[in-house]
């Protein structure tokens, strides 16, 4: 997955956990994320030390419970992350194929011999990718064709 490559997995999910706790409202503490991403607490510990550090997260006391909440610039990294989370979530090769496949079919004939390979193409596509994107891309340009090779 390629977010592995750009940012480091770990890092990433206790700050989209935090995120997400506070969206539903709820609170959220370092023994919570250590068992949610099946991680030593230690790590999380560390990581958290690190995020207070930078002013990404707060914490606070509760009793004998250490509550974690984002600051305003911790929030802001964290719905940043989020969404390149989900941007590299994507099947750029399927993506990729079908920008391909698009410009083929612009320059064809459009008639059944030259539209059949296409369509196969991208049934071949839709039966390996598990994009949604991807797979709303491929159904709007199949319906196209299909459009085409009725006509």
């Amino acid at each position: 997955m390629l977010s592995r490559l750009f940012l480091h997995e770990k890092t990433v999910e206790i700050l989209l956990n935090i995120l997400e706790a506070e969206e539903r409202g709820e609170k959220v503490y370092p023994l919570q994320i250590s068992n949610i991403l099946n991680s030593p607490y230690s790590h999380i510990s560390r990581v958290i030390g690190e995020f207070e550090k930078n002013s990404i997260i707060e914490s606070k006391l509760e009793g004998r419970t250490r509550i974690l909440r984002l600051t305003e610039y911790g929030r802001k990294v964290a719905i940043m992350l989020r969404e390149l989370k989900n941007e590299l979530s994507k099947d750029f090769v399927s993506l990729m194929k079908l920008k391909k496949l698009e410009e083929i079919y612009e320059k064809s004939k459009r008639d059944f011999y030259s539209l059949a390979p296409i369509i196969a193409e991208i049934e071949i596509l839709l039966s390996s990718t598990k994009d949604e994107n991807a797979i709303r891309e491929a159904m709007r340009l199949k319906k196209l064709l299909e459009s085409d090779v009725v006509c």
